[in-house]
């Protein structure tokens, strides 16, 4: 189960992620991303674990042009590997 939070600071939005992201919390964040206008920032500083699914979602999110404000080390380095999961 996972909490998200939008936020518009200035020019973009800042997208929070906290909690642990099962499959079943892939509909939600794509809601999301698809109603976030402009640019994007996004704060997985409190997400836990997330499913196979999601972490494909985020790269493909961070690909179009989000920045990755804040996550654990272990996030980070899952989400900048360039082999699928």
């Amino acid at each position: 189960m996972i909490r998200i939070t939008t936020q518009t600071e200035g020019q973009h939005t800042i997208v929070t992620i906290d909690g642990q992201m099962t499959e079943l919390d892939l509909k939600a964040i794509r809601q999301v991303r698809k109603s976030v206008a402009g640019a994007v920032v996004l704060n997985l500083r409190g997400l836990d674990a997330c499913a196979v699914g999601g972490i494909r979602l985020l790269r493909a999110w961070l690909a179009a042009g989000a920045k990755l404000q804040a996550a654990t080390p272990f996030m980070e380095m899952i989400l900048q590997e360039s082999s699928p999961p």
